[in-house]
């Protein structure tokens, strides 16, 4: 019989991408990241940038599932795969976007998600933004660390908790972020494995910090400028960490942990506040 340790760590390795077809910084900015008016999106570059992410994964012996998003055309943000779900076997727990300029994604993501053999659910009257907010994380993937505060109420933690139930007592772990440059989890805590973690203290508050820190899971700092570079929103494929170029710092501490940097250029999605993380699902 396989663990639920063992279901959630291969599923690290099957993930979603949506192609970046309709990929664009110009009508609106919903984070500090966005800026229509200085910052477009160079949508060649994107599409390059987005393979170069595919191709390293799937080198590194990831698998990688393309939802195509040529009907997307007024969802450019619907590439942020990450945000469409939280995943727990083969039951999704869908996004309700806080702003009006993302909420069409959900019915694509859920027709994807019922085509490919997912049960669905997740209300639509409270704000979640799926694995940009709820990270697996703790011994045998037993803590779903959710961000809550720009993004995500913390009344849709409960919910999820009953929704995603599964019979292994998983526990929900609300983290409240304070800082707007870091308004999703996952663009300030990546979890390596099921006991250990990168984060950037700085993005939660006091309270956040302490109770993450008594979750058994070690928790490995990396600084605000190493956070500003996106190192926190990496992608974990077994021991190789895929990630936005940032410092040497970032580097070495990722060698003596053990695990292998891999740094590809993800400057257009950095426009948009996202990186590779924020570009894949885990499914």
């Amino acid at each position: 019989m396989v663990s639920i340790a063992n279901r959630v760590s291969a599923a690290a390795t099957r993930l979603l991408m949506v192609r970046p077809t309709h990929f664009e910084v110009v009508k609106y900015s919903i984070n500090p990241w966005m800026d229509p008016e200085s910052k477009p999106v160079n949508r060649d570059r994107a599409m390059e940038q987005w393979n170069k992410l595919k191709d390293t994964i799937e080198e590194v012996g990831g698998e990688v599932h393309v939802m195509e998003s040529d009907k997307a055309t007024d969802w450019p943000d619907i590439v942020f795969a990450s945000n469409a779900a939280v995943v727990r076997g083969k039951k999704a727990y869908l996004a309700s976007f806080l702003h009006p300029e993302r909420r069409g994604e959900r019915e694509i993501y859920k027709t994807w998600f019922e085509d490919n053999g997912f049960e669905t659910c997740g209300r639509t009257d409270i704000a979640f933004e799926g694995a940009g907010d709820g990270l697996w994380c703790g011994k045998d993937y037993s803590r779903l660390f959710a961000g809550v505060g720009p993004r995500t109420d913390p009344r849709a933690l409960e919910d999820i908790a009953k929704q995603l139930d599964d019979g292994s007592g998983f526990k929900v772990v609300g983290c409240k972020l304070i800082d707007p440059r870091f308004y999703h989890i996952d663009v300030a805590f990546c979890p390596l494995s099921d006991e250990l973690a990168l984060w950037f203290p700085g993005a939660f508050d006091p309270v956040t910090q302490h109770n993450m820190r008594n979750e058994g899971v070690e928790l490995v700092p990396v600084t605000h400028e190493d956070a500003g570079f996106f190192s926190c929103n990496a992608l974990v494929v077994s021991k190789n960490v895929i990630m936005n170029h940032t410092t040497t710092r970032v580097a070495k501490t990722i060698e003596k942990l053990g695990y292998k940097p891999i740094y590809i250029d993800m400057s257009e999605f950095v426009k948009s506040g996202g990186s590779t993380k924020c570009c894949t699902l885990q499914i």
